[in-house]
């Protein structure tokens, strides 16, 4: 199971974009493409400029939590049914 999934909410914590926060659009690996962040224009013959999405590495994004608009590391647990859930480590919440 992994730690962080598409849709989740997160915070750049390093970077040009650190304390920024956003959503995951998708994961490939290490790399995590974010909504509105690290965009960049492009020189297209023909086409002038295009605006396209660059990824940033996983590492430089943690899960934040907007009840106490922290963000903070997931730890995967299991319930007593034997089911994997994941868990925010600062709060002990469950993420759904």
């Amino acid at each position: 199971m992994k730690k962080l999934k598409a849709g989740d909410p997160i915070m750049v914590i390093a970077g040009k974009y650190k304390g920024k926060n956003s959503t995951i659009d998708k994961i490939e690996e290490d790399k995590v493409w974010l909504k509105n962040i690290n965009e960049v224009k492009k020189a297209v013959k023909g086409k002038w400029f295009i605006k396209k999405h660059l990824p940033i590495n996983i590492s430089n994004v943690m899960f934040y939590d907007e009840a106490s608009k922290k963000p903070s590391k997931v730890k995967i647990s299991t319930t007593k049914e034997g089911k994997k859930v994941r868990v925010l480590k600062t709060t002990n919440k469950e993420i759904k």
